[in-house]
């Protein structure tokens, strides 16, 4: 007997329809209709007035290396929100992107390139912000990819914030607690008054009853909106961080401080900027960031000042950071880690490596061996008969001054302070290896260099250069003749990658005040050179700034 036919009845189907509800929010790219793309401005920050735009001075050691990993770890963590930027869209899908989009950009390649010079973690931070103004300028605005894009880039700053306050990064005790506690009960408590108040900002006729903060004391409710949780992938609450704080779970500030952060950026992310919760959100974000800034932070360095607290901070993490800075534990002994850390403290040495140390930089000690992970660079390079180092070029780069000065005709004057400036290979390794011990072998792979700066020439449009150098090329000797002797009066400084550099000190006082002498071991990628001497009673500063690259 054949088997009996089954029929599909019309109530599986609505029960199947029932189980898969519709989803407001299509994951991929939404391009926009066709109307004018709005202008993606890559130089200027989203909010310039931020922390981490507007403070000056700070850096993170070991800057390359701590972009991977923290990228990785991010992607890692919320591939959902991260998939979409971690490569270029593809060409062959998407061929219009890159007709519309003039810097197109992805975690990829901002893993690659390199950060090691001034700034260049803003320039970090201002790529990072190019995806999603790139994201929003492809996409239709409301579209989850956008929302992506701007969780993406406030995972990473509040990353990055942690790094840039490390040094007050302090442990939770029941004292910091407490003091929390109070500013997070301020924030609680903020009506439009107090809010204005705390911002400086004029307080009449401004409400002083309603709290700003009753919005967010509760998770958003799931079955009256449930679009907020396709698009928010970390929701929080006012109600939650306060009781996370009280059990315990922050162990340090800035865990707590993130937190209350992400807590306004969701709202920002998933309302629009006409909306009134938006506006509500921008404005506690920001009386936060005051109260943090202005008091929270003052009063705790002022009670620790006077012995009523006692701040510490994750020591094992802090120097591992400073150390460290992302290499990998699992590969090579405690030994061997101790080892990289003392020679990354010689002067003049930078952070931020691409690779470990080369058996052939024996100055150095010795160091773990090269490991290609899936980040490094390939080693083989196409051979051509053209010289890719040893190549002396003129910077093009000019300032908006000078660019004024050269629109009002202002010839720029020759260095007088500068009588000359000389850059060559280290003058010990030349001379150690040009003499080597008996039996032993000159080397044969040695590329010296000399190069020599007339101060007739230097002028203010005329002082800047960029040279690349083998591998080898990795320690120097910088010398400056100057017709003047170095005093208070006439100050001299040289900085390499941001940090003073002392002269060498020799037997000579004549040398020492008008000669002095630099000796340098730069490290691979790019490196900045920056010499400036100053005449304070004529009110003259004369620069020579050069950019050695070294490649790998």
């Amino acid at each position: 007997m054949p088997p009996r036919k089954r029929k599909i009845s019309e109530a599986v189907e609505n029960v199947a329809e029932q189980t898969s509800p519709t989803r407001r929010y299509v994951a991929g790219k939404q391009p926009r209709s066709q109307e004018p793309l709005p202008i993606v401005d890559n130089r200027n920050p989203i909010d310039q007035e931020e922390e981490l735009f507007k403070d000056e001075d700070w850096s993170i050691p070991k800057l390359n290396l701590y972009i991977t990993y923290t990228l990785d770890d991010l992607v890692e963590a919320y591939k959902p929100i991260f998939k979409d930027f971690i490569k270029l869209p593809s060409r062959k899908f998407h061929p219009g992107y890159f007709y519309k989009i003039e810097q197109p950009i992805s975690i990829n390649e901002i893993k690659n390139r390199d950060y090691e010079y001034k700034d260049g973690e803003k320039q970090f931070l201002l790529d990072v912000e190019l995806i999603r103004k790139n994201c929003f300028a492809y996409n239709d605005p409301d579209s989850l990819i956008v929302k992506n894009s701007m969780q993406a880039v406030n995972y990473v700053k509040n990353e990055v914030l942690k790094a840039k306050n490390i040094t007050r990064n302090y442990l939770i005790n029941d004292q910091v607690k407490e003091r929390l506690l109070k500013h997070l009960d301020m924030l609680l408590e903020s009506t439009e008054k107090k809010v204005a108040k705390v911002l400086g900002n004029p307080t009449d006729n401004l409400d002083d009853s309603i709290k700003l903060s009753e919005p967010f004391l509760e998770l958003v409710n799931q079955e009256e909106f449930p679009d907020y949780y396709e698009v928010i992938h970390k929701p929080m609450s006012l109600t939650m961080i306060k009781s996370n704080l009280q059990l315990g779970y922050y162990s340090k500030i800035y865990d707590f401080y993130v937190d209350v952060q992400l807590l306004f950026q969701n709202a920002q992310v998933f309302n629009e900027p006409e909306a009134l919760i938006y506006q509500d959100a921008e404005k506690l974000l920001k009386t936060f960031q005051h109260l943090m800034s202005d008091s929270f932070f003052p009063e705790l360095k002022d009670s620790s000042e006077r012995g009523e607290i006692k701040l510490e901070y994750d020591k094992i993490e802090y120097e591992q950071y400073l150390a460290n800075a992302g290499h990998d534990e699992e590969n090579g002994s405690d030994e061997d880690d101790n080892d990289d850390y003392d020679f990354n403290h010689y002067e003049g040495l930078g952070n931020g490596y691409n690779r470990a140390l080369l058996p052939s930089d024996y100055l150095l000690g010795p160091s773990k061996s090269e490991e290609k992970g899936k980040n490094a660079k390939t080693e083989e390079m196409v051979s051509t008969d053209v010289p890719k180092f040893n190549v002396l070029k003129t910077s093009s780069y000019q300032s908006n001054t000078e660019l004024l000065l050269a629109k009002e005709d202002e010839k720029p004057e020759p260095y007088v302070l500068i009588d000359n400036i000389q850059l060559s290979s280290s003058t010990a390794i030349y001379e150690q290896a040009s003499r080597p011990l008996q039996g032993t072998l000159p080397s044969i792979t040695q590329n010296w260099v000399d190069y020599y700066f007339d101060g007739k020439d230097l002028k203010d449009n005329n002082n800047k250069f960029v040279l690349t150098l083998p591998p080898i090329q990795t320690a120097i000797t910088f010398r400056v003749n100057l017709n003047t002797k170095i005093s208070e009066q006439t100050p001299a400084v040289f900085m390499v990658n941001k940090e003073k550099v002392n002269p060498t000190p020799t037997l000579s006082m004549e040398n020492n005040e008008t000669k002095p002498r630099y000796d340098v071991r730069l490290s691979e990628g790019l490196n900045c050179l920056d010499f400036s001497v100053q005449d304070l009673d004529q009110k003259k500063t004369e620069r020579f700034k050069i950019w050695i690259s070294i490649l790998p």
